[in-house]
């Protein structure tokens, strides 16, 4: 009888395994046409006539979806524990495919959309938050793997979606078709997951909690979290990776314009921007998440974790101030090296974010991490992209975004600074504190060491 109702529980597991897989890739295709939306709104917007004056009006596109985001977050939690989270994400799941449709309406004008995409910025808001509620429960022993393989859709949907936009364009075709069949993949793999899942995996307030005994905690998650809050070093990191992040995507807003003005394709810049864009920070990634240069999810790493973000970023703001000056012929394999060096900074800062507030604070860490970016430059950055393209020439606007790569390249040297300050062996902290057993984070002071070795020889 025990066999036998071993044997139920294994097929059962299984079972439950294979499911959430299935349903796993459902929700890749569905997050990957989100952000298919993203990539087609920088598309349109880059593919609009730019006049003298009409380049901020055109690319302040991206900037109203990142209100609707900047809105709608804080909101998030509240309505998921009035309505439950299933709830709130399939209203909003609803309402964000008919916002798309609306951007097929025949004559529609430049407000009207900026409307429309505060609408979808707004709706689509609580599904990363639900996303990643959902890999907790349903891929914890596979989180690494799936939650970086859920967050590649990110650059894949936007590139996607920017090359897209712009070629319909280029054929003498609506842009609007990127938008109808954004909605048909986001709508209809919605209905698929909803059709396979049901609640029973999509709902948590039907789901049991995942429960693990004490050793298996131990097993199964190895992150390793400093044992006070380290604001200093969370903040560094986060406006440092913010602005990484804002020379990765500022690009996207330049490059066609830029490129066209040294002489090149149109066809030949989609293309190989896109490429670049993809595969760049794809392999620099790999490199920081492979382990064996850093291990960003250590605490007891985390100097070294900086340090390399430092260095790696550094490199990048060389590569980066240099581009305008390379000859055409070695523009774009400069593009991918920076892009490259670039692309090692996202993973390590990534790790050292979501650990450095202990375990406690990893729901509130993301939360500022996605304002804090969305803020200072995701939501400011079209419209000023787009101002600086009116006032100056386009290459004075394409060096303005190669300064964001510098900006984070001193912003990861500071966190360098903030973790030396914070850490209570420091000689500022031996200094200030009369105490050194007040002050260790780990252990106890190097004083008591000798002395228990002086009364205890071996």
């Amino acid at each position: 009888m025990a066999s036998a109702n071993m044997s139920w529980m294994d097929e059962k597991t299984k079972k439950r395994e294979r499911d959430s897989l299935v349903l796993y890739v459902l929700i890749l295709v569905f997050f990957f046409s989100c952000q298919f939306g993203h990539g087609s709104n920088i598309g349109v917007a880059v593919s609009l006539p730019g006049d003298k004056g009409q380049n901020a009006m055109n690319l302040a596109l991206g900037s109203w979806v990142m209100v609707g985001v900047c809105l709608g977050l804080p909101l998030t939690p509240w309505a998921c524990r009035m309505f439950g989270e299933f709830n709130v994400v399939a209203v909003c799941t609803l309402l964000d495919v008919v916002a798309m449709l609306l951007m097929t309406i025949p004559g529609i004008s430049l407000h009207q959309i900026y409307a429309v995409r505060f609408m979808v910025g707004f709706f689509e808001a609580p599904i990363l938050p639900y996303l990643q509620e959902w890999l907790a429960r349903h891929g914890s022993h596979n989180w690494n793997v799936w939650n970086a393989i859920l967050h590649a859709m990110v650059p894949l949907g936007e590139n996607v979606g920017f090359i897209l936009a712009q070629e319909l364009v280029a054929a003498g075709f609506s842009w609007r078709w990127a938008f109808v069949g954004q909605a048909i993949a986001f709508g209809g793999s919605a209905l698929l997951c909803v059709a396979y899942g049901g609640r029973r995996y999509l709902d948590f307030a039907e789901d049991e909690p995942v429960k693990h005994t004490e050793s298996e905690d131990k097993v199964v998650s190895e992150v390793e979290y400093p044992s006070t809050e380290k604001w200093g070093v969370y903040w560094a990191t986060n406006v440092s990776l913010a602005a990484q992040l804002g020379f990765l995507g500022g690009c996207k807003y330049v490059i066609r314009k830029y490129a066209m003005s040294r002489g090149f394709e149109l066809h030949l810049i989609l293309a190989t921007f896109s490429g670049i864009a993809l595969l760049g920070p794809a392999l620099g990634g790999s490199v920081a998440m492979s382990g064996s240069i850093v291990q960003p999810d250590k605490w007891s790493q985390h100097k070294r974790t900086l340090i390399f973000l430092a260095v790696i970023s550094t490199v990048a703001a060389l590569l980066a101030a240099m581009l305008p000056y390379v000859p055409s012929s070695f523009f774009w394999p400069s593009m991918f090296i920076t892009f490259f060096a670039a692309g090692g900074v996202y993973p390590a800062a990534q790790g050292i974010i979501n650990i450095a507030l202990t375990s406690s604070r990893v729901i509130e860490a993301s939360v500022y991490q996605v304002q804090c970016n969305n803020i200072l430059f995701a939501m400011p950055m079209p419209y000023a992209i787009g101002k600086a393209m009116d006032s100056w020439s386009i290459g004075a606007s394409f060096r303005l975004v190669a300064l964001l790569q510098v900006v984070a390249a001193t912003g990861f040297a500071v966190a360098v600074v903030a973790a030396d300050f914070e850490e209570e062996r420091s000689a500022w902290n031996r200094i200030a504190s009369p105490d050194p057993l007040l002050n260790m984070e780990e252990g106890i002071s190097p004083t008591l060491e000798m002395t228990n070795e002086l009364k205890c020889p071996e």
